[in-house]
């Protein structure tokens, strides 16, 4: 395991990117201020001292049917982490944790390809810590730890057990993923709710069923079921 750090950078996901081929397989990289940060869906995620913003380079030989867990085996470990600090965090298909349905981290995962092979994985990870306001924009969606708990935390502390966690459950993923789908399922703010989301541009809404095997999301729509493979969820009730 190798450990990068930059006092400021534009984005961790964009640096592991950019210089995927000259750094080793499981390197991350954290920084204090994200300048250019990236969320899902070509959003932004801006971050400071309060909040812990990392990436992590896997360099790997997956099929791309092989990635579709990865970004529920990152929420996993997050939420294994994060939940011993609030006991009601609950993960948000498909790499969202939340609080009381309030974002509390982000996940980004992107893939590096050739020749229809996955050849490195960068995951990103944002979590509000020790925040204790937002902007107007976004405060009625985002919270963090320290708001939740009024305690301030050790951000390193965290990115440590963090750390520790994702490599065990990594290494176990390589054997057996379905460990992965039956913690989400656990821990799951989306089962048996109201969503909204987009089918070929198209709002609809839906009742979510259940996180699938092969990690989509199955909801039932107008009295029939389907599967959602990515995209942008919103809880209705």
């Amino acid at each position: 395991m190798n450990k990068l750090y930059f006092e400021t950078i534009d984005s961790t996901n964009t640096y592991l990117k950019k210089n995927y081929l000259d750094l080793k397989h499981n390197t991350w990289l954290s920084t204090n201020h994200q300048t250019s940060g990236k969320g899902r869906i070509s959003k932004s995620w801006y971050g400071n001292e309060n909040s812990l913003m990392c990436s992590l380079l896997l360099k790997t030989n997956l099929a791309y049917d092989q990635i579709s867990l990865i970004p529920l085996l990152a929420a996993k470990s997050l939420h294994q982490v994060l939940i011993k600090y609030h006991p009601d965090i609950k993960i948000k298909w498909p790499n969202d944790l939340l609080i009381d349905n309030k974002k509390i981290a982000g996940i980004l995962v992107e893939s590096m390809t050739q020749e229809n092979k996955v050849t490195a994985i960068i995951i990103g990870f944002g979590i509000n810590i020790n925040h204790q306001t937002f902007t107007p924009e976004i405060k009625d969606l985002a919270t963090s730890l320290f708001l939740k708990t009024n305690q301030v935390y050790d951000k390193e502390v965290i990115y440590q057990e963090l750390i520790k966690q994702f490599d065990m459950d990594y290494q176990a993923y390589q054997k057996d993923s379905q460990f992965i789908i039956d913690y989400c399922n656990l821990h799951h703010a989306l089962t048996n709710k109201t969503i909204t989301f987009t089918d070929l541009e198209v709002y609809q809404q839906a009742k979510v069923i259940t996180i699938l095997d092969n990690g989509h999301l199955l909801v039932k729509a107008k009295d029939k079921e389907m599967s959602l493979s990515s995209g942008e969820v919103s809880i209705i009730k």
